[in-house]
């Protein structure tokens, strides 16, 4: 068999409806050939979903009677009766079941279809829905960004407004800072402002520290170091660092800022790198 099957055969070998030698010949055909392989395969699916999908009804009693009459096999004897009445319904039998397989074949593949296609149009209406998910998902991280990026915007004009009010009051002290490295171009200025109870760090050309150190600054009063917190410059070299003066501190000797460990220590350990006299910064 050098042509391929057609579904009509595909669908008669996988109901049995075939001759033998026919038969034969198709399974050794689809053994060679993957094309009618996968024919007869789908047929046999269908076949198989027909067979467990239709009950098995008994016939008449009377059936067999009708089908030997109408292939005239009622006149031998009844040795030759009985043997040619089982051959014989037994045949037809196998003709009838054929048919019916075949035309129920066509119906359910049909089904098949209409079920095959069904989900491919849902896979379609559900890949459409993810990616109008996707896109609500991108849209909703582009607005919590710009609400974020709105936020901190806000913060810096609070943050920018609080320190014009510090500089703009006289009841602030302002204290030039210098470098204690002779070296070191950094400049700054230290705000304490006792009406806000806050204290402000301003500098610039102050380089950034690398990761596990940061900045820490420190007030001295009554003989005692303070630490208001730590900070470090931006990629620029810029620093503004805002701190709350704590309740019972009510006045400053001086400042100190000094390299600690990121997290921050208790007890000034590090090297000062801007030092600041408020006592001689009255204003």
């Amino acid at each position: 068999m050098r042509q391929h099957l057609t579904q009509e055969q595909a669908d008669e070998y996988a109901v049995g409806a075939l001759d033998p030698e026919e038969a034969v010949r198709i399974a050794l055909h689809a053994e060679s050939c993957h094309a009618c392989a996968r024919l007869v395969a789908e047929s046999e699916r269908v076949a198989a979903v027909l067979l467990f999908a239709v009950d098995r009804v008994a016939p008449p009693p009377r059936l067999r009677g009708r089908v030997l009459r109408a292939a005239g096999l009622s006149a031998p004897g009844p040795l030759v009766w009985t043997a040619r009445l089982i051959g014989a319904g037994a045949g037809v039998a196998a003709i009838v079941v054929a048919i019916a397989a075949l035309t129920g074949l066509v119906s359910v593949r049909s089904q098949v279809k209409d079920v095959e296609q069904q989900n491919e149009l849902l896979q379609a209406q559900i890949d459409d829905a993810l990616s109008q998910k996707v896109e609500i998902a991108a849209l909703t991280q582009k607005l919590d960004d710009q609400a974020k990026e709105a936020a901190d915007i806000r913060s810096t004009s609070r943050l920018d407004r609080d320190l014009l009010l510090a500089l703009l009051s006289p009841d602030s002290n302002v204290a030039e800072v210098f470098s204690v490295d002779e070296n070191s171009f950094a400049i700054g200025r230290f705000i304490w402002d006792p009406e806000q109870r806050r204290a402000w760090f301003v500098a610039s050309r102050l380089p950034k520290l690398s990761d596990g150190q940061a900045y820490q600054l420190w007030v001295n009063a009554a003989g005692h170091y303070i630490s208001l917190g730590s900070f470090n410059a931006d990629d620029s070299g810029f620093a503004r660092f805002q701190a709350l003066i704590p309740q019972g501190v009510d006045g400053y000797e001086n400042a100190v800022v000094t390299v600690e460990a990121a997290s921050g220590v208790s007890e000034r350990s590090g090297p000062a790198v801007f030092v600041a006299d408020l006592a001689n910064s009255r204003r």
